[in-house]
C-alpha cells in the first residue's frame, strides 16, 4: 500500500508543471548541443558557414531559451511565458536538429534524413513568430493585458498557419534544408500546387511582419501608461530586445550571435527579480540610441535608393545618404531625448505641462472626489509614479491613485493661507528609486493646486455641515413651534371658543351669567395675546406660573358649564423652566382634549409636587379614548414634551369609563 501511494506521489510531480517544463527544456538545450555536434562533425559544416546562414543563431536560441524556460517552468509553472519560450526553444532547436541529422545521414548512414530535412525546413520560422508576436503580448504575467491584446493574439494563428504551412510543401524550402545535398521534391506535396504555396508562404510573412508592428507599437503604448511594476517589467523585455534590433542591421555576424546568447536573460529578470537593478538608465539611452540607429539606417537605405533610381551606381548616392541623414539626426536626436525622457521620468523637465495635467482635474476637485482623483492621476502621470495620496493633517485618508505596493512614500506638506492642510504622498518609480532635486522641486510646483483643490473641498465639506445643521435646527424649531401653537394657543383658543359659545346661548335668558363669564374670557384673551407675543419675542415663553396659567384656564372651561376641579399640592413653585413649560402645555393640551372629545360630566386636574418629580394628571369621565384624528399631533406632542423633560407619560382610557393621562417629569439634575 505504501509503494502504490509513493508511486502515485511520484507520478503527479511527473505530470507537475514544475517538473515537466525543466525536464523538456533541459531536452531542448541537449538537442541543440547534439545538432551542433552532428553539423561540426560528421557533417562537414564550418562555423562561420553556419553563423552566416543563422544555423549557430538558432542552436543557440535553442539552448539558451531552452534553459531559461526551464527556469521559468520551474520558478513559475502558471505563467504562460515560460511555457511560449519553451515552444519557441524547441522550434529552433528542431529546425537545428533536423539540418544536423540529415547532413550526418550521409557520411553515418543514419535512418530519417527527409523527415529530418523536412523538419528543419519550417519550424524555424514557426518559432520565429511565435516569439516575436506572442511573447510581448503575454509578458510578464501569461495572460494578455486588454481585450484588444487578446484579439491580436488570435490573430497572430494565422499567418503562423499560413507560412508553416507553405515552408512545410514548398519543394525549394525542404530542397535546400540540407547544405551541399539535394533532396528534390517535397514528399508531403509531391511537387504541387507549388505557386499557391509559395504565395500562402509569402502572405504568412507579410501578415506577420504587419502584425508585429502593431504588436510592438501596443507594447510601447503600454510601457508609456503602465504604472510599477509593471513598467519595470516591460522595460526589461525592451531591454532584451533593443541590443537584437539594434546589432541586427550593422552585418556583424559574431556581435549579433553574442548579443542573441546573452539578452534572453534580461527575460528572466524582468518575470522573476525586476528590481534587480535600476532599468531605467538602460531604458532611457537604449531607446533613445536604439531609435536613432534604426531610423538612420533606414534612412540611409532610402535615400540610397531613392538617389540610385537617377544617377549611376557608385559613391555618390552613398556620399548624398550619409549627409542628409546626418542633418536629420541631430535634430532627431533631441526630440527623441525628450520623448525618451518624458516616458522614463515623467514631465519633471517641463513643469509647465505637469501643471497642465494636473490642472485638468482641479476644476471637480473641490466638490467631487473624483476630481481630486482626476488630479492625483494628473501628479502620478508628470512623475512616473505608481502611486499618489492625500492624507489630512491627523493622517486619514482622503484620496488616493494607483497602488501603493512596498513603496515607501516621499511627503510633501499641504498648505494653504499659511494653515497646514493635509500631506502629498508620493511613490518613488520603483522600490530602489529615490526623487531627486529635480523630481523634488517638481512636487513643490505641483503642491501648490493640490492644497488649493483640498482647501477648497474641505470649505465645501464644512459649508455642506453647516447648511445641513442650519437646516435641521430649523426643522427642529418648526417642531417646537408647532407644538407650542399646537398645546399653548389651542387649547387656549378652543376654551374661548367654548365661552363664546355658552354666552351666546344664554345671552337672552340669563344675562347676568354672560356677565360673569365676560371678564373670565377677556381674562383669557388677555393671556393668550401674552402667549403671542411671547412666541413672537423668543419663539416660546422663557418663564411660566404653572399654577397660576393652570388655574385661569380651569376657571375658563368652568364658566363655559363645565364641572372642572383644580387640586395641587406640594412643593410647585420654583420649577425649573422647562419643566414648569412641559407640565403646562401637557395639562392644557389634556383638558383640552377632555373637554372637547371626551363628553365628560366631571374633569379633574391634579397638580402634585415632590422632591425629585412633578406628576400631572387629567382625568374625566367620559367615553375614553377617541379615535385618532388624522393629522392630530396632540397625544404624540404630549408625550415628546413629557420626553423632552426626562418624563414619561401613560395614557390609561377604557371605552364608557373615562381617561386618565398621567405625566411625570423629573424636577432635579438631568
Amino acid at each position: 500500500m505504501h509503494d502504490v501511494r509513493r508511486r502515485h506521489r511520484l507520478v503527479g510531480r511527473s505530470l507537475d508543471g514544475s517538473v515537466v517544463g525543466p525536464l523538456i527544456g533541459a531536452a531542448c538545450a541537449a538537442a541543440s548541443v547534439l545538432a551542433l555536434v552532428l553539423a561540426l562533425g560528421p557533417g562537414g559544416r564550418s562555423a562561420d558557414g553556419l553563423l552566416h546562414d543563422n544555423v549557430l543563431n538558432n542552436a543557440v536560441n535553442g539552448v539558451t531559451l531552452g534553459l531559461l524556460a526551464a527556469v521559468l517552468t520551474r520558478l513559475r509553472p502558471v505563467n504562460r511565458v515560460g511555457w511560449l519560450v519553451l515552444g519557441v526553444a524547441w522550434c529552433n532547436g528542431l529546425a537545428v536538429l533536423g539540418e544536423g541529422w540529415a547532413l550526418a545521414s550521409y557520411p553515418l548512414s543514419l535512418p530519417g534524413r527527409g523527415a529530418a530535412a523536412w523538419l528543419g525546413s519550417w519550424t524555424w520560422a514557426v518559432g520565429l513568430i511565435a516569439g516575436v508576436t506572442l511573447l510581448p503580448l503575454l509578458y510578464p504575467t501569461g495572460r494578455t493585458s486588454s481585450r484588444s491584446a487578446h484579439r491580436l493574439a488570435v490573430a497572430v494563428v494565422v499567418p503562423t498557419v499560413l507560412l508553416g504551412v507553405g515552408l512545410a510543401l514548398l519543394d525549394q524550402s525542404y530542397d535546400a534544408a540540407v547544405p551541399g545535398h539535394h533532396l528534390g521534391v517535397n514528399p508531403l506535396s509531391q511537387g504541387r500546387f507549388q505557386p499557391l504555396l509559395g504565395g500562402l508562404a509569402v502572405a504568412g510573412a507579410l501578415v506577420a511582419l504587419l502584425l508585429g508592428l502593431v504588436i510592438w507599437g501596443h507594447t510601447l503604448r503600454r510601457l508609456w501608461r503602465a504604472q510599477s511594476p509593471e513598467r519595470e517589467q516591460l522595460a526589461w523585455l525592451l531591454a532584451m530586445v533593443v541590443p537584437v534590433v539594434v546589432t541586427a542591421p550593422l552585418n556583424l555576424p559574431w556581435v549579433s550571435f553574442s548579443v542573441q546568447a546573452v539578452t534572453p536573460v534580461l527575460l528572466l529578470i524582468g518575470i522573476v527579480r525586476h528590481d534587480l537593478f535600476d532599468i531605467k538608465a538602460f531604458l532611457r539611452s537604449g531607446l533613445l540610441y536604439g531609435a536613432l540607429t534604426l531610423i538612420a539606417v533606414a534612412g540611409y537605405f532610402a535615400v540610397v535608393a531613392l538617389i540610385s533610381t537617377f544617377t549611376p551606381r557608385g559613391t555618390v548616392p552613398s556620399i548624398f545618404a550619409a549627409a542628409a541623414v546626418a542633418l536629420v539626426v541631430v535634430p532627431l536626436h533631441r526630440w527623441l531625448q525628450r520623448w525618451v525622457g518624458r516616458l522614463v521620468y515623467g514631465d519633471r523637465r517641463d513643469p509647465i505641462r505637469a501643471l497642465a495635467r494636473v490642472g485638468r482635474g482641479m476644476s471637480g476637485a473641490a466638490g467631487d472626489a473624483t476630481g481630486m482623483l482626476s488630479m492625483l492621476t494628473g501628479v502620478a502621470d508628470a512623475l512616473r509614479s505608481p502611486y499618489v495620496c492625500v492624507t489630512a493633517v491627523d493622517g486619514t485618508l482622503l484620496a488616493e491613485a494607483g497602488q501603493h505596493g512596498d513603496h515607501r512614500l516621499h511627503l510633501v506638506e499641504l498648505a494653504f493661507g499659511g494653515d497646514d492642510v493635509g500631506r502629498l504622498g508620493v511613490a518613488p518609480r520603483s522600490t530602489r528609486d529615490r526623487f531627486g532635486t529635480v523630481d523634488r522641486r517638481l512636487l513643490d510646483v505641483l503642491s501648490g493646486p493640490v492644497a488649493a483643490a483640498l482647501h477648497a473641498g474641505m470649505m465645501t465639506q464644512q459649508v455642506a455641515a453647516s447648511r445641513g445643521r442650519v437646516l435641521a435646527v430649523r426643522e427642529a424649531e418648526r417642531s417646537r413651534l408647532r407644538a407650542d401653537l399646537h398645546d399653548g394657543l389651542g387649547p387656549s383658543l378652543s376654551g374661548i371658543a367654548l365661552g363664546l359659545e355658552a354666552a351666546q346661548a344664554s345671552v337672552l335668558d340669563r344675562p347676568e351669567r354672560v356677565a360673569e363669564m365676560l371678564p373670565v374670557l377677556r381674562h383669557e384673551v388677555d393671556a393668550l395675546v401674552t402667549e403671542v407675543r411671547g412666541i413672537i419675542d423668543d419663539l416660546g415663553p422663557s418663564r411660566v406660573d404653572l399654577v397660576a396659567a393652570l388655574r385661569g384656564q380651569v376657571e375658563s372651561l368652568t364658566a363655559t358649564g363645565h364641572a372642572i376641579a383644580f387640586i395641587h399640592g406640594g412643593p410647585c413653585d420654583g420649577l425649573p423652566d422647562d419643566v414648569a413649560v412641559a407640565a403646562q402645555r401637557i395639562a392644557a393640551e389634556a383638558l383640552s382634549n377632555a373637554v372637547r372629545h371626551s363628553g365628560a360630566a366631571r374633569i379633574g386636574v391634579t397638580l402634585a409636587g415632590a422632591a425629585d418629580a412633578l406628576t400631572v394628571e387629567v382625568v374625566d369621565d367620559g367615553c375614553g379614548t377617541p379615535a385618532p384624528r388624522p393629522g392630530g399631533v396632540g397625544l404624540a406632542s404630549m408625550r415628546r414634551r413629557a420626553e423632552s423633560v426626562g418624563g414619561v407619560l401613560d395614557l390609561d382610557a377604557t371605552p364608557g369609563a373615562g381617561t386618565r393621562v398621567r405625566a411625570v417629569l423629573p424636577t432635579g439634575a438631568r
